[in-house]
């Protein structure tokens, strides 16, 4: 199974949504702390503001569209 190349999980950041901007300054927060790599701050970040979407590529599933069944 290869992940797919466009999201984290299957979810991107939504820019329409009323927490995008919470959700962008606490995962630069948590990115710029040098402890947390941009994929584990990102599934931080959005259980705090779920500013997300489903990735559009894979629907969702987090796999690569090539792979999925």
């Amino acid at each position: 199974m290869i992940p797919c190349g466009e999201c984290i999980d299957g979810k991107l950041m939504d820019e329409r949504h009323e927490d995008y901007d919470k959700l962008d300054k606490e995962l630069t927060r948590l990115v710029d702390s040098g402890q947390f790599s941009y994929a584990a701050a990102f599934r931080r970040a959005i259980r705090l503001y779920p500013a997300v979407m489903e990735c559009p590529d894979c629907q969702g599933t987090g796999k690569h569209p090539s792979t999925r069944e």
